[in-house]
């Protein structure tokens, strides 16, 4: 286990002490693993030496990977982020599944992002009425209400719109948001009413 222990050692202080990912063994983080998993099961007694021993081994021991492996997520997210290259020899395999994962995740969300830009007036340059009243216009926009009957009884909800609607009892008629409604139909709580428009 000393051997581990000091290849550990080595492994965290280059990780640390540096800003690039440092080479690793493909499967090196598996095996310190093992050996700390190892080490959390040995039985130790503080009354004697070997005990003490390995009671101070398994502290720096599991201080040491969990710092290296918090560490190496670190940069990997910091350089993707950032648009950094990094070298992904360095990575063992796992790094470079997580890689890969977060890579195409974070294009997605950036992709997204870039469609849902439009060209209008920036928020900040109306006044403080006018962005209430364009909010306030835009929520009445999307939320369309529906006049639905209820089937049993139900406790005071909150709609799509954050607006409490409720209590309701069996029979009594209401009008609700269009999205609440159609969840409630579902539950078998309220039947829609058609309306001549």
């Amino acid at each position: 286990m000393r051997t581990r222990y000091t290849r550990l050692y080595t492994a965290w202080e280059n990780e640390t002490k540096r800003l690039t990912l440092q080479n690793i063994p493909d499967d090196f983080i598996h095996e310190m693993k093992s050996y700390t998993t190892q080490l959390n099961k040995t039985t130790t007694s503080p009354e004697t030496l070997s005990g003490n021993l390995t009671q101070t081994e398994r502290n720096y021991a599991n201080h040491m990977f969990k710092q290296l492996v918090e560490t190496r997520l670190d940069k990997i997210i910091k350089s993707e982020l950032n648009g950094l290259p990094i070298n992904a020899q360095a990575m063992t395999p796992e790094e470079q599944q997580l890689h890969s994962n977060m890579r195409q995740l974070l294009t997605e969300y950036r992709q997204g992002i870039e469609l849902l830009q439009v060209k209008t007036l920036p928020i900040k340059q109306m006044s403080p009425v006018k962005e209430s009243m364009l909010v306030h216009e835009i929520e009445e926009k999307h939320t369309e209400l529906v006049l639905v009957r209820f089937l049993q009884p139900l406790p005071a909800i909150m709609g799509i719109d954050m607006k409490a609607y409720g209590p309701f009892q069996p029979e009594e008629l209401a009008t609700i948001p269009r999205q609440n409604a159609d969840n409630l139909i579902k539950r078998g709580v309220v039947k829609r009413v058609e309306t001549d428009a």
